[in-house]
């Protein structure tokens, strides 16, 4: 899987005091799979479709949650369930350093900034997401979701995109 701006992207994560990057698929960064199923069916309540519609369109939930390894809110206490499933798509700070100093355009350079970072030893999801989706809007209850710079949560050493003073 390659970066691809708003698509493909680098999100990183803290647990148990270890921190791992990681470039995956946006969506499954919607912590709450639950909250986000049930808001697109009120949406398509509004706009008048039936029950049926939707189901055809979405699927029923769980369809939905086997998008995301059958897991409906992603917290704390299944993170190492989850981060198992993403162990493939794990990615170096190194690797991303030096593909962000290769990147031969701007494009490819936005791409590999990250975007999301997800504490779970402390209950926080940050978003740099930058399209109108509201990712901080889907975490579980309990957590601080926030759009807001992450950086100064991100180790010194694997801040590949910042250039050193």
């Amino acid at each position: 899987m390659e970066p691809k701006y708003a698509e493909n992207i680098i999100a990183g994560v803290i647990f148990k005091k270890k921190f791992q990057w990681y470039l995956t698929d946006k969506t499954i960064w919607k912590l709450d799979y639950r909250r986000m199923y049930d808001e697109w069916h009120e949406t398509y309540r509004q706009r008048g479709k039936t029950e049926v519609e939707f189901v055809k369109e979405v699927g029923s939930f769980g369809e939905f949650l086997s998008t995301r390894f059958r897991i409906p809110v992603v917290d704390r206490d299944n993170a190492k369930e989850f981060l198992k499933q993403l162990r493939d798509h794990a990615i170096s700070g190194g690797e991303l350093a030096y593909q962000f100093v290769r990147a031969e355009t701007a494009e490819q350079r936005r791409a590999l900034v990250p975007v999301f970072l997800v504490d779970f030893d402390n209950k926080r999801f940050f978003s740099q997401f930058p399209e109108k989706e509201g990712f901080e809007r889907y975490v579980p209850a309990g957590w601080q979701g926030a759009y807001a710079d992450f950086t100064a949560y991100v180790p010194a050493d694997e801040r590949y995109w910042i250039e050193p003073a």
